[in-house]
Formats: structure tokens, sequence, C-alpha cells
């Protein structure tokens, strides 16, 4: 199906974008092949006329966090911006991909299960599309549940130990002038792992009773075609062929030839065509999101060892 359809369609309602940044790796013990898939999660705007008391405070925190960046250069507010901007570029893309989730502006759980219960009025039950490539994964919910399984207790723990820590920052807030940036540090890091947490939840939720359902789009294996990474060079066809390898080395050798190296399935180049094909809000962040995912899949591609869940 494509996505501008769906867009068309689900203007008030919540759909998700997967989009594959690596191939999938191998199986293990029958495990499903997992790959690097960023997923980003569209919600219908809020547009509640009264906010509540923990929205209120998070867009009073998003203006003063914004007021630092528009501070004159050199100073010690533009110096704070800009570090806490690195920051989140360090965090997790899965963690900010759940963090950008607001629970409260998709669909409810308790609908879809009060309607499995009343399957004979006739009503389509509900569902929530998940769009995405099929040239680049065959199917996106095994990934989803997955990310959710290894997520939901990662953000839980994540959440209790930044808000236990928070009060040992205390002793920062007798520096006169500056405020105590360690506690709202840790406080936005609790909050950010609460959350992804609450967003894994409501998600787990949704992926039991079935309500997420996967839709190919042919327009995104467009972009996945026309912007797929060129082939590593080969070897020159004039280079002196290398000495022949033993016999032990041979067959060991032979198993690690006929793999090639992993590498990112999109360049940077695909996103604006992404923005514009999906139809995305104007204030989405999406396209600052999916950079910071391809930036950090690189580095996890060169570095294994860092890998990230």
């Amino acid at each position: 199906m494509h996505p501008t359809r769906i867009a068309r369609s689900a203007t008030r309602s919540m759909r998700i974008i997967a989009l594959p940044l690596t191939p999938p790796s191998k199986s293990v013990n029958g495990k499903v092949a997992e790959h690097l898939t960023y997923f980003h999660f569209i919600t219908p705007p809020d547009n509640a006329k009264s906010k509540s008391w923990s929205k209120w405070t998070v867009a009073k925190a998003s203006d003063l966090w914004a007021g630092l960046g528009k501070a004159p250069e050199g100073t010690w507010k533009r110096k704070s911006f800009l570090y806490g901007e690195r920051l989140i570029d360090r965090l997790e893309f899965e963690e900010l991909a759940l963090k950008s989730l607001d629970p409260s502006l998709g669909p409810r759980l308790s609908d879809i299960v009060h309607k499995t219960k009343k399957e004979k009025d006739g009503t389509t039950p509900l569902q929530i599309p998940l769009i995405y490539p099929p040239s680049a994964c065959t199917s996106p919910i095994p990934h989803l549940r997955s990310l959710v399984e290894k997520r939901t207790p990662r953000h839980k723990k994540g959440f209790w130990f930044w808000l236990a820590v928070s009060p040992l920052t205390a002793p920062f807030a007798l520096i006169p002038i500056i405020p105590n940036f360690p506690f709202f540090f840790c406080v936005w890091r609790s909050w950010s792992h609460y959350r992804a947490y609450k967003a894994s939840q409501y998600l787990e939720g949704f992926l039991e009773h079935g309500s997420i359902v996967p839709h190919s789009s042919s327009e995104l294996d467009v972009i996945y075609a026309k912007y797929a990474p060129l082939p590593l060079p080969g070897p020159s066809p004039s280079a002196e062929k290398p000495p022949p390898p033993s016999e032990h080395a041979s067959s060991h050798n032979g198993r690690a030839g006929s793999e090639q190296p992993p590498r990112l399935l999109l360049t940077k180049e695909a996103v604006p065509e992404l923005v514009k094909v999906l139809q995305l809000p104007e204030d989405s962040t999406f396209a600052a999101d999916v950079y910071r995912a391809l930036e950090q899949a690189r580095l996890r591609l060169e570095d294994p060892e860092n890998k990230k869940d």
C-alpha cells in the first residue's frame, strides 16, 4: 500500500514507519534474524484546549532550553546548550524514537480490548498501519516485538536509577549564578526513560492483540533502491594474486570470504525524499531523527563491540 494513501486516510489515527538501516544479522538458536531498524511513530495532533501539568512542564522546559540556544556565542548559556545537544545525539536512537511516542494521543488499548469482545457487531477492528519497504525487510513485526521486549525492562531500570541519583546532585545548587545542571540532567534522563518505558508498554499491548498490521510500500522500495550505498570496490584485475593459502587457512578464509561486510542500506541523501513521500507534519523531527539513527548505525557497524540492542 502506498504511504501517501495511508497518510490521507489516517490523518486522525496513528501510524508507524519502519526503516531498516542495516541488513539482517544471522539468526541464533532459531530466533528471528535482527537488524537495526528505525521506527517513527506518528500520532494525531494534540488539540486539547487545556494541557495537563506534565505537558505544561515539558513545554516550559523546552522553551527554556531553546532560550539557551539563542544566547550569544561564547557565553556559558550557549556553551551549555551546545554540550547538551551533543549529549542528545549520543543517546540511542531507539530510546529517542520510543520517547517521542505519546500514548495519550494514540488509540486507547481499552477500546481495542472492548471491541474484541464484541466481534459480532460488524464493525471493523482498529488497526495501526506499520509501513515498511519489503525489499529491505520481509516483515517488521518481529523486529518491533523484539525491540519492545528488550527496551521495556531497560527503560524501567533507567527511570528508577536516574530518579534515585538526582537527590545526590543537590549540593551543586549551592553554586551561585549557574543553574544546577547535574540535577536537571538526572531528572531529564529519568523522564526520558519513563517516556520510553510507557511507550514500550503501550506498543506491547497492541502487538499482543494483533492490532499493528504491516503495510508494504513500493514507494519506499524505490527510495531504498535509489539511495542505496555504492558497493565496495572489488580487487583490481591487474593486482598480483596472493600466494595460495595453507589447507587449514583455506577452510577458514573460505567461510569468511563468502560473507559480505555489513553496511548501511540507505544514505543520508534519502532523508528529504522520505519526508516528501511520507507526507509528515511540518513540526516533525523525522529528518533529524533519521540522520542521527544513520550515523549511530554506521558507528555500530564500525565497532560491533559497542552495538546496542
